[in-house]
């Protein structure tokens, strides 16, 4: 294959675009395979590149795809979805820096595996700060209709999956690299493609052998285009939820869950809340896990999930502990409260400090609220002391018709797998799903629709390695980078004589990019 080479201006564009085309990858797209090789064009670009050009094609390439992918937080405000977008893209500058650093190292085999140390690094990173993190985008979501490659999150969590990804990317490159110059495949690289294919087949899948239980998802749903008085439109939202509970009760489920915001009032305070609630308990005969909301002073609150007794009473509560910065608090309100798109954020919601397990059904229940899913290491804690059946209570409505519903669907494919458990996932709209412990949807209902889904599942009576050991491998990735790239570093030499290598350097042939193939 003849040796490909870009203007500067094309690198950006070429970068741009495969970033864009990675989100195909993700639900609903859900065109899995892509992303093994949509990342190849920025690692080709940036290897041996210029530190400051490698971070720039990181950062368009992330605009690109944080860009697609977030598009719909542009529902809510177009400079929350630049400024989110900016701030993510950002992260795979820091990529496109590293790898630009890291792609010197000497054989195939070393740049296939630092690549993909160094997305896991960068990606972990990112799922911490700033003001708590942000995962949507994690490469992991992006295989879950492929369910034969997410054993190994079982392992490491879904940053297994993330590395196994990136380095199918990595080999690609080397592969074509190697095949332009030499007119032959490289053995090693194809090798490692073939393994890394293989592999996780030999991960056993995950199976809860526990007792079975008969489990409700109500999706209630929400009236479009109302324009009545807020609690006329919360009481039609609790009554939907009540009359598909009572329809229920043929089925004798043994647990009903009904999503996050299903009751838009203070369930504590409010009587026609309480009514509503108690009547369903007592209608269908079963203890249920109910979404609300409870006020805490005269302008703030705290999201919660209620477990309330077959007669109708609140017997527990869990208050979520990770909130959504800009969506249910404004973070450093006094700076930011000029924002005209905040005026939806009129009072902050208040964290709490610790997971909750209900013990309910005979089983013991971890519930999770909505954005707390998208963070394995957030939903791993319940499990770890003691859930063996995990409940995601979420309100997605906000997001319209648009791809978040299935890709926060696709979050619990993935927490389903890191943890060896069942997954109620509850949307107040859709899309609700019953998940496989080893991440497969068993059922689901569509978007905007008023139903249930009534599913036999099984508490676990094991967790897997991820969940009882945590984030291990991102950390053990973060190591690596930073030694690694101390070593590199200090091996450079400024004043040195060019090697054949700086030939492929972008900085040596003006506007000239290395070359790809």
């Amino acid at each position: 294959m003849p040796r490909l080479r870009l203007t500067a201006t094309r690198s950006y564009a070429v970068v741009a675009l495969s970033g864009a085309a990675l989100v195909l990858a993700f639900p609903e797209p859900g065109l899995g395979p892509l992303a093994w090789i949509a990342i190849a064009p920025l690692l080709a670009l940036a290897a041996r590149a210029r530190t400051g050009r490698g971070a720039g094609l990181g950062f368009v390439f992330g605009l690109g795809f944080f860009g697609a992918l977030l598009y719909w937080i542009s529902i809510i405000g177009v400079l929350g979805w630049i400024v989110l977008v900016v701030l993510q893209a950002a992260f795979l500058g820091v990529f496109g820096g590293l790898w630009a650093l890291l792609s010197r190292l000497g054989s195939p085999a070393a740049r296939i595996g630092t690549a993909a140390v160094a997305w896991v690094a960068v990606e972990f990173i990112r799922s911490l700060v700033p003001v708590g993190g942000f995962t949507w985008g994690q490469l992991a979501q992006s295989q879950t209709e492929i369910d034969w490659l997410l054993p190994p999150a079982a392992l490491g969590g879904g940053w297994l999956v993330a590395a196994l990804v990136l380095a199918l990317n990595a080999a690609l490159v080397e592969i074509v690299s190697y095949a332009g110059a030499h007119k032959r495949p490289a053995a090693v690289p194809v090798m490692i493609v073939v393994a890394l294919l293989v592999v996780p087949l030999v991960v056993p899948s995950n199976e809860a052998t526990g007792e079975a239980v008969n489990v409700a998802i109500v999706q209630g749903n929400v009236p479009q285009d109302f324009t009545g008085p807020y609690d006329e439109k919360e009481l039609q939202i609790l009554r939907s939820h009540r009359h598909l509970t009572e329809e229920l009760a043929l089925s004798e489920p043994d647990l009903v869950i009904w999503p996050e915001s299903s009751v838009g009032m203070d369930l504590t305070t409010n009587e026609d809340a309480q009514n509503e609630v108690r009547s369903s308990a007592q209608a269908v005969g079963a203890p249920m896990i109910v979404g609300g909301n409870i006020d805490f002073g005269d302008d703030r609150y705290k999201v919660v999930a209620f477990h309330v007794d077959e007669s109708g009473e609140i017997a527990g509560v869990y208050e979520k502990t990770h909130l959504v910065p800009f969506g249910e608090y404004v973070p450093a309100r006094s700076v930011f409260g000029w924002i005209p798109a905040l005026e939806q954020v009129p009072r902050d919601a208040v964290a709490a400090d610790e997971p909750v397990v209900f013990d309910v059904a005979g089983g013991k229940v971890a519930p999770v609220i909505s954005f707390e899913g998208d963070f394995g290491s957030l939903v791993r804690k319940p499990i770890a002391e003691g859930g063996r059946l995990l409940v995601v209570a979420t309100n997605t409505s906000t997001w319209g018709h648009s791809w978040a519903s299935a890709q926060h669907v696709a979050f619990s494919r993935v927490r389903a797998v890191e943890n060896g458990v069942w997954v109620a996932h509850a949307a107040l709209s859709g899309i609700s799903a019953f998940v496989s412990p080893n991440g497969r949807v068993i059922d689901s209902t569509s978007l905007w629709t008023a139903s249930a889904l009534v599913e036999e599942v099984r508490f676990a009576t094991s967790i897997t390695l991820y969940a009882r050991y945590g984030d291990w491998f991102p950390w053990l990735c973060v190591l690596v980078v930073v030694g690694l790239a101390l070593v590199l570093v200090r091996r450079r030499n400024p004043n040195a004589t060019p090697t054949a290598d700086a030939r492929d350097d972008p900085e040596a042939l003006p506007g000239r990019s290395p070359a790809l193939f």
